[in-house]
């Protein structure tokens, strides 16, 4: 089995909030980055679209255990825009997503603490509006069953907390499931006891599933 697999939660679409503090606007946007360079990538396409912004300060968190960050607070006062951005991005718990947070200056200077609250929230509220998903690790086993003993299989299956991927029927039946690393032994136990010993599964690999909205939709 494999070890170095741990549950994260990222994004998969770019998202973008206003707010308006004092005359002055702020676009906090969200993207997906899976590496620094990708991060770096749109930033650079960021800078160049709103070229006429006051400023676009940065922060990503990359990395499954979010072991690389960066920010950057763009010609503001230093540690009141990149730092807040990027600690609001740890808080949120998500990984592989650079925040970009583009100000168009109204007139009315904010201060420090001004700055620091409104950077803060432009990530915040930005990672509220985002559509999140999480990648859990799960462990993909294969099973064939004779076939008179499939409906007893599948119940077993089910109460197991297995999740069915596919289903092939011929003389015999043979699925592919996912369940959660661990808890192998159970379910070969299982297996045996409605089968006689007759049934073992077989173990392929470790894989990520995606979690959205309550269901597993894809795999990586």
């Amino acid at each position: 089995m494999i070890q170095d697999f741990c549950a994260y939660t990222t994004i998969e679409q770019p998202c973008e909030i206003l707010q308006v503090i004092k005359k002055s606007k702020f676009y906090g946007r969200l993207f997906p980055a899976q590496t620094p360079e990708e991060a770096q990538a749109v930033l650079d396409a960021c800078k160049k679209q709103y070229w006429d912004a006051s400023h676009n300060c940065s922060a990503y968190v990359i990395g499954r255990m979010g072991e690389l960050s960066r920010c950057s607070d763009d010609g503001e006062p230093q540690g009141t825009a990149g730092v807040p951005m990027l600690e609001a991005l740890k808080k949120s718990g998500l990984t592989n997503v650079l925040a970009v947070v583009t100000r168009y200056f109204g007139g009315t200077l904010l201060g420090a603490g001004g700055l620091v609250r409104a950077y803060t929230s432009s990530v915040s509220e930005a990672v509220k509006a985002a559509q999140k998903i999480c990648f859990q690790p799960m462990d993909r086993f294969r099973i064939v069953f004779p076939f008179p003993l499939w409906g007893r299989a599948e119940a077993a299956l089910r109460g197991e907390g297995c999740r069915i991927l596919s289903t092939e029927y011929t003389d015999r039946v043979c699925v592919e499931v996912h369940l959660p690393p661990g808890a192998q032994e159970q379910l070969i136990k299982r297996m045996a006891e409605i089968s006689a010993g007759g049934v073992c599964p077989e173990f392929l690999r470790t894989e990520y599933a995606r979690i959205e909205l309550g269901g597993e939709v894809n795999l990586l």
